[in-house]
């Protein structure tokens, strides 16, 4: 709507010889078709149906041009320490956990065996699709002699993978997870700001953890997970540089190595800086991210033009598009999914994770 403004604006600054007529006319010919469509569309295509008038910029005459390298962008660095899952199709996988039997009583002669039992517990989760769609003119394709709108399939797909850190991101780091994990108390949670002695009582309460039953758990693997303004802190923590382990010096890395530092660039840092830790993967499964089988990843697709030529010839531009339209449809597509719990949204076994908000020193 902005743009909008600015170019009813500058029509106006038209009248008086401001902006050349060629460059004017590229802009009321887009005002024209906005106006043509505009009651049949929702806000999402308002927005992106592109025509050559929709990339004056890139289409407007000039000696030189040329794009500048894109932005490069922090890609999370879960796949360490969230457990993998797959379901056949979409309707919701089961998966139990049963609890270990009881411990020995002593029995006394000729008394009888105390039994014991054991109890299985149940969660389920299932996967979804997700997608968004790019829609250009064959003409816009025809004009882009640099090869920039070209690249938007690849583009997509990369906005897929950044769609998918975030939505790992969100399973754990959200208001509701964090208000259930704190309510535990300790050795659940905490409020201590990342520092040597905050970790140091996080990786002592993970060494903590107990089964439904009060069995300890051995956990021998951890992972610390931050946000990115927490990556200094966490060198700090980690490397011994000046006492070169001598006396008084930090032992952090016997219990957490660097390769087991993660960030996270969409753990939510408004208030403070909160970080995680959470027990290796192949020892509990704390956070599941279930993928359809046989989809390993994000796909990019392109619809299959209807276009049969019958004589003549035409730009290969032309002969990619819809027989209607004219239009060029690319579309990006995942399916994923992840537990979906009132109290634990995405954290699939709490045994396994220490959270802390960060909010003290």
């Amino acid at each position: 709507m902005r743009t909008i403004l600015r170019w009813i604006e500058e029509y106006a600054r038209a009248e008086q010889g401001v902006i050349p007529a060629p460059e004017l006319d590229k802009r009321i010919v887009a005002l024209r078709e906005l106006a043509s469509n505009v009651h049949g569309m929702n806000a999402t295509q308002f927005q992106e149906a592109m025509t050559t008038a929709h990339f004056v910029d890139y289409f407007a005459d000039a000696l030189s041009r040329a794009f500048y390298s894109d932005y490069a962008y922090q890609v999370g660095d879960w796949k360490g320490y969230i457990y993998p899952d797959t379901t056949p199709d979409f309707r919701d996988v089961d998966r139990f956990r049963m609890s270990e039997p009881g411990g020995l009583y002593r029995r006394r002669e000729k008394a009888e065996h105390k039994a014991t039992n054991v109890q299985d517990s149940e969660i389920h989760y299932g996967v979804d699709e997700f997608s968004r769609e790019f829609d250009v003119s064959w003409q816009t394709i025809l004009n882009d002699d640099l090869g920039k709108i070209k690249e938007t399939p690849q583009r997509m797909a990369k906005a897929a993978a950044r769609w998918l850190d975030e939505f790992v991101s969100a399973l754990f780091d959200n208001a509701t997870t964090q208000l259930t994990i704190a309510a535990l108390g300790a050795p659940w949670a905490g409020t201590g700001a990342l520092t040597l002695a905050n970790l140091a009582i996080g990786v002592n309460a993970m060494y903590q953890r107990t089964d439904a039953a009060g069995n300890r758990m051995n956990i021998t693997k951890l992972h610390l997970v931050i946000p990115p303004i927490l990556k200094i802190q966490a060198a700090q923590i980690l490397q011994d540089v000046l006492s070169n382990g001598g006396p008084g010096s930090n032992v952090m890395s016997q219990f957490l190595s660097a390769a087991n530092v993660h960030v996270d660039p969409f753990i939510d840092t408004t208030v403070a800086a909160a970080w995680y830790l959470f027990a290796d993967p192949s020892e509990i499964p704390t956070v599941t991210l279930a993928r359809l089988t046989g989809w390993p990843g994000p796909v990019t697709v392109m619809k299959r033009s209807n276009i049969q030529l019958v004589s003549g010839s035409a730009p290969a531009a032309f002969l990619m598009g819809d027989f209607t339209t004219g239009d060029i449809e690319f579309a990006v597509e995942d399916v994923v999914g992840g537990w979906d719990d009132a109290g634990y949204v995405g954290v699939t076994d709490f045994r396994g994770l220490y959270y802390s908000s960060g909010t003290t020193p």
